[in-house]
């Protein structure tokens, strides 16, 4: 049974206890008033889903109790009653805000189903209401959020012209959103790009998102960088335009150049001092400043590979900077790799005898000429003896091993995953390869996807024998890419590293 209730205003007794009866057997709830007065005393205090509402009754009649009700309580829903011949005045009542009008005599059927058509008509009225007033709030957070915005926001429909715009867009072109609704937006947008590949554009006519767009906007007679995304503008399906968000990179552009002149410093005010220093140490060390005993003399040496390691971080970070900002010369020729490592193994087999480290060099008698750049290739094999040899314990061991293989599925599966998830060795195809393994602390399973990003060490490895910055592995990293080719790590905790290179040998290079 339903429990809606309903309140019966009329003034004629016999009707009004007609109609709660029969509705009350319907299941409904009810209450009498018997004039509008009444009515608007009872909605005070109780709500009522429908009023069935007499025209005509003293004190108040019920056009004057109708235009109460609309107001006052919105969620009531009024059905008007009238005598026979006074539909016009009904009518005019659902003008002004009635759900419906039964004309007296009534059939009781015939108010049933008016009764219920009514309540759930009003129902659903309520309902809609609701929605429209959530969709409203949502409307205008959305607004606050894109006025909010620091980048320019752009919407277009299917044909190319501006159809939303944010504050800042509106500040941005100096134009305010009723002038730039309605305008194509290659004329609004000026930029160093052909104008049908403005992002969204290319969004709207592909049908996919143009993510990480860089182009130059002409804003108010100056050139400002932009980095710009668009997305496709769907409703139900349905492809309505794109949208593209412009953001402003001058302030990143000024950092950018900030680093490039601090890189281009340390190359100079470093470099240099340091160059002084060894000079003078040199003039030490070579006695024309009175006689050098041996203690001093290893102290001076100390202090002249100090400087070399210095130089050399300084050359590293260099590199690295050069790679990243596509400016490192490289010069590919086919080396023989032995022969390109043969300098880097004799500085290092010196360490290893003062360091009581057992240094091996395996490879076969025969190797392939390999496209190298023989000075990054030396420079690479380097830092990963560096390497080595900072996390080897003194009587340890480090090999280094070099060999031709053909990549198999098994291989593949040594790789570490995030290293390379959009490139890998091809299967079948033949690969000179480098191994560097030590016996040292070794390196935890959860690190060795970070360890050549710049300035990451893990931190087990922090307690080397010499204190690392994290540039080594990540120039390593940088050489690799250049020679189309692949590094990763192998380890686990205390149970030492292989550091393995793959070069390829034609018909495994890949794309750079």
């Amino acid at each position: 049974m339903n429990k809606h209730r309903v309140l019966i205003a009329d003034d004629e007794a016999d009707i009004a206890t007609i109609l709660k009866l029969q509705l009350e057997d319907q299941g409904y709830a009810t209450i009498r008033a018997r004039d509008g007065q009444e009515v608007l005393e009872i909605l005070q205090h109780e709500a009522c889903a429908l009023v069935l509402l007499d025209i005509r009754m003293p004190r108040m009649d019920g056009l004057q109790a109708l235009s109460r009700i609309v107001v006052d309580y919105p969620d009531t829903a009024v059905i008007m009653m009238t005598a026979h011949g006074s539909e016009t005045v009904a009518v005019e009542a659902m003008k002004k805000g009635a759900v419906d009008y039964v004309a007296k005599p009534f059939s009781f059927d015939d108010l049933l189903k008016r009764v219920e058509r009514a309540i759930q008509f009003n129902q659903t009225r309520r309902e809609n209401l609701r929605l429209q007033a959530q969709l409203a709030a949502e409307q205008q957070k959305t607004a606050a959020i894109l006025q909010g915005m620091a980048d320019i926001l752009l919407a277009i429909d299917r044909d190319g012209r501006i159809m939303q715009v944010n504050r800042e867009g509106e500040l941005a072109f100096a134009r305010s959103r009723a002038e730039l609704i309605g305008v194509p937006v290659e004329q609004v947008v000026k930029a160093n790009i052909a104008p049908g590949q403005l992002p969204c554009l290319l969004a709207l006519q592909s049908g996919e998102p143009v993510l990480g767009v860089s182009y130059n906007l002409q804003l108010a007679g100056k050139t400002v960088p932009i980095l710009s995304s668009a997305t496709p503008l769907e409703v139900n399906g349905t492809l309505v335009g794109s949208v593209e968000i412009l953001r402003d990179i001058s302030a990143l552009k000024a950092l950018e150049q900030e680093k490039a002149d601090f890189v281009s410093m340390l190359s100079h005010d470093l470099k240099s001092p340091i160059t002084a220093i060894v000079g003078s140490i040199d003039l030490v060390r070579e006695s024309r400043l009175g006689p050098v005993n041996t203690e001093q003399q290893q102290f001076l040496d100390d202090a002249v590979e100090s400087c070399s390691e210095l130089v050399d971080m300084i050359d590293t970070l260099l590199d690295i900077h050069k790679f990243e900002a596509g400016k490192m010369t490289l010069n590919f020729r086919q080396e023989d790799p032995l022969q390109a490592l043969q300098r880097v193994l004799t500085r290092y087999r010196v360490v290893a005898k003062r360091a009581g480290i057992i240094l091996a060099v395996t490879c076969p008698d025969q190797l392939p000429l390999v496209l190298l750049d023989k000075n990054k290739f030396a420079r690479m094999t380097a830092n990963l003896l560096g390497n080595a040899f900072k996390f080897t314990p003194d009587t340890g061991s480090i090999t280094v091993r070099m060999e031709c293989i053909t990549v198999t599925e098994a291989l593949l599966q040594q790789i570490t995953d995030q290293l390379y998830p959009d490139a890998q060795p091809v299967v079948g195809a033949d690969y000179f390869r480098l191994v560097v393994q030590d016996s040292g602390c070794g390196i935890p399973a959860d690190a060795l996807s970070e360890i050549f990003d710049r300035f990451v060490q893990a931190k087990n490895r922090r307690h080397a024998k010499a204190k690392g910055t994290g540039l080594g592995l990540a120039f390593c990293r940088k050489v690799m890419d250049a020679h189309q080719g692949y590094i990763w790590a192998e380890s686990a905790e205390n149970q030492g590293s292989t550091f393995c290179a793959l070069f390829p040998l034609g018909d495994g290079r890949r794309d750079s």
